[in-house]
């Protein structure tokens, strides 16, 4: 079995394929998941409620952005809050629903690179080998 290492997981998870295999795709649709891994068959959600965690990376990320703009933004260039205020709010509405698949595609290469156990294999005709 090759090392799963941080750069090969987070490439994996931009490309939003299976972060075991780096082969089938995550999605089917916009917001809809295979079940399955069409190449390695792992299964995506090993549990009730495992994409919780994703809804931290997709909030976390929003929050900082935005943060980080605002403050900038408004303090730094001395943009009037009330011009600030409409776009933020429409990114903060419209961001996490594009940045949704890509959050669980992280959340699911972070757990696999913090506990990669559970990653093994499920299948056993499919050896246990990753790139």
């Amino acid at each position: 079995m090759t090392e799963r290492t941080f750069g090969t997981l987070w490439g994996r998870a931009l490309r939003l394929s299976c972060p075991r295999c780096g082969e089938g795709p995550l999605f089917i649709g916009w917001l809809r998941m295979h079940e399955r891994c069409s190449h390695c068959n792992l299964k995506y959600e090993r549990s009730p409620g495992y994409f919780l965690g994703s809804t931290y990376f997709n909030y976390g990320q929003t929050a900082a952005i935005t943060t980080a703009t605002y403050m900038t933004l408004v303090f730094g260039f001395d943009v009037p809050k009330e011009w600030v205020a409409l776009p933020l709010g429409l990114y903060c509405l419209l961001w996490p629903l594009f940045w949704f698949r890509f959050a669980r595609s992280l959340w699911m290469g972070f757990d696999c690179f913090c506990d990669p156990t559970e990653f093994e294999t499920d299948d056993p005709n499919i050896e246990n080998e990753v790139e």
